[in-house]
């Protein structure tokens, strides 16, 4: 019965083992059920379920994932009553011209206050693009209001999700989180070899 015991709490501990991320950032998704199943799924192109979902942009035009396939996509969720995603703002402004060309950085606004349900609207995006000097067309609003922020995406070209965070990164972070899985990728794109952190 130990013997059994022993072997079971080893069985259980590679697997854990095997869910670890190795990269620079521990990806972590919370409580955000599903995630589970998308994130480093090299046979999952759902862009986490919301694809094909229309967004307006702070300039008030439609915008949907796929329109930015073949390049890498970095998403950050923010919302204006979040301090940290201010902070985090400017970490990915500081980033972004260093990656011009190989990666698009898109922010997402999910509330205009932390007043319930008062989802962020076409006029927070373009507050949040201004205050900060970033592209109108890749600021979106979204009726996400519940979402915890600040959260980062990474997608992939073909649009497997990479990498999620929940929790503030700096510039360093970032560069090495995208520097990490992006040659993971093109890796597995031009050979098929799985990286270390792809599921299986």
């Amino acid at each position: 019965m130990r013997l059994f015991t022993m072997a079971c709490l080893a069985t259980a501990t590679l697997l854990a083992a095997g869910c670890d991320d190795p990269g620079p950032v521990k990806r972590s998704w919370g409580r955000m059920r599903g995630l589970e199943n998308v994130v480093g799924n090299m046979n999952d192109v759902s862009y986490s379920q919301t694809r094909n979902k229309e967004r307006p942009n702070a300039s008030n035009e439609q915008v949907r994932m796929p329109q930015f396939e073949g390049r890498f996509v970095w998403v950050d969720y923010a919302a204006t009553w979040c301090q940290p995603c201010v902070w985090q703002t400017q970490q990915t402004k500081k980033v972004e011209p260093e990656l011009e060309g190989e990666v698009v950085f898109v922010t997402i606004m999910t509330g205009k206050s932390d007043k319930y349900d008062d989802h962020a609207t076409v006029e927070t995006a373009k507050a949040w693009s201004s205050r900060f000097g970033l592209a109108p067309e890749r600021v979106l609003a979204a009726k996400l209001w519940s979402k915890t922020v600040p959260e980062h995406r990474l997608f992939s070209p073909q649009g497997h999700t990479l990498f999620v965070h929940v929790g503030a990164l700096t510039k360093e972070q970032m560069k090495s989180v995208i520097d990490y899985y992006r040659n993971g990728w093109k890796g597995w794109a031009e050979t098929g070899e799985l990286a270390e952190w792809m599921r299986q």
